[in-house]
């Protein structure tokens, strides 16, 4: 648990340790679709835990970094510090030209990254990216790092819905069960992927899964080779190939594929599922995603794209299983801890570059509660 000090304390702190504070390096930088900046900041001596943050110009103890952003409006960057420290912490606090904030991430870790979706609206200068040495360690510094995505889409910003597959519309206002394990069980259909690469895929998707006492099992592996690219004409080849429904034994179906599957041409197509709430019809419960093709990508001392193949069939099934684009966050991604992966947004975040292994609190409600209400017993 962190401790507060009184604000004059801090403030106090904040006036004295500005003197020795050794200013980011270096100070400014840009971010474009083509990469971004990265720099360092410290050695700090003490820490400086402040109630109030940064501010844009009141905290001295925090670095300073001008991040110019060459973006259109609406793309999304991110922006990330690491400690170079195991265990000490630092804050991360992003400003808009006009000073009001962009972003935080202000967690009791030494890694943060926040999201930022780009806009002329609120001046159009550079970002301040202020860095506060929350709790550190004598001769600590930190590396910080802005990239934008590179938008490689889940699928279509707009999935068809099973009618409606929301829990509350189905009689299940959120988790109404006594938490027992939940079996989901999944054909795979292994379209040019090997049976060990498939398998690996599975079992670390299974890991999204587990923290909501849902056992994400492959009822059957099969190698098929389908035609074409278009991510919907796959689909219709694994339902054609098991007669227009899901087998029996299985909850969904997954098309595992090498193929860079497209949606009316696009290549930025990582998958697609059917629809949200397929697992309700015996005719919807399908879904296909790349498991080749998307390898971690560096951004300074960060990663993006880890587990990228694991995130896209888990993130597919979870579409199937009610959840959707707007109920991700970029608050509670990377809850494994990985201090490399520049990923804060959830699963089902509909960018696989900046998503998580792993559910955010109201993704997982909705998920466990058509597993409980439409997965078989």
């Amino acid at each position: 648990m962190r401790l507060r000090l009184d604000t004059a304390v801090v403030l106090t702190l904040a006036a004295s340790f500005a003197q020795v504070v050794h200013a980011a390096q270096p100070g400014s930088g840009t971010v474009s679709s083509g990469g971004g900046p990265t720099w360092t900041g410290g050695p700090y001596t003490v820490g400086v835990p402040s109630p109030a943050g940064c501010g844009l110009a009141l905290n001295p103890a925090c670095d300073a970094f001008a991040l110019s952003v060459d973006l259109p409006a609406g793309e999304r960057f991110v922006v990330a510090i690491q400690s170079e420290i195991a265990g000490d912490d630092y804050d991360l606090y992003v400003y808009y030209p006009d000073g009001t904030l962009a972003g935080s991430s202000a967690s009791d870790g030494a890694n943060e990254a926040t999201v930022i979706e780009h806009t002329t609206a609120k001046g159009t200068g550079p970002y301040k990216v202020r860095v506060l040495p929350y709790t550190v360690t004598a001769g600590s510094t930190y590396k910080g790092a802005a990239t934008a995505t590179k938008k490689r889409t889940i699928e279509p910003e707009n999935v068809n819905t099973c009618l409606e597959a929301v829990p509350i519309a189905v009689g299940i206002p959120g988790v109404t069960d006594p938490g027992q394990t939940v079996t989901l069980s999944v054909a795979v259909l292994l379209d040019g992927v090997s049976l060990g690469d498939g398998d690996l895929v599975m079992q670390k998707a299974a890991a999204a899964y587990a923290p909501l006492a849902i056992d994400l099992a492959v009822a059957s592996y099969e190698s098929v080779s389908f035609t074409g690219t278009e991510g919907s004409a796959i689909i219709q080849q694994a339902k054609d190939h098991f007669g227009g429904v899901r087998p029996a034994g299985a909850d969904l179906v997954y098309v595992m594929t090498s193929k860079d599957i497209t949606t009316d041409g696009d290549t930025s197509l990582a998958g697609l599922a059917d629809c949200i709430g397929g697992v309700r019809f015996p005719y919807h419960a399908f879904a296909v995603g790349e498991a080749v093709g998307i390898e971690p990508i560096p951004v300074g001392p960060f990663f993006l794209d880890v587990d990228a193949h694991p995130e896209v069939a888990a993130h597919e099934l979870g579409h199937l299983m009610g959840a959707q684009h707007h109920y991700a966050n970029c608050v509670e991604g990377n809850l494994s801890g990985d201090a490399t992966d520049l990923s804060p947004c959830t699963l089902m975040f509909n960018f696989v570059d900046l998503e998580s292994l792993n559910f955010g609190t109201l993704e997982g409600l909705v998920v466990r509660g058509h597993a409980v209400k439409f997965a078989s017993p």
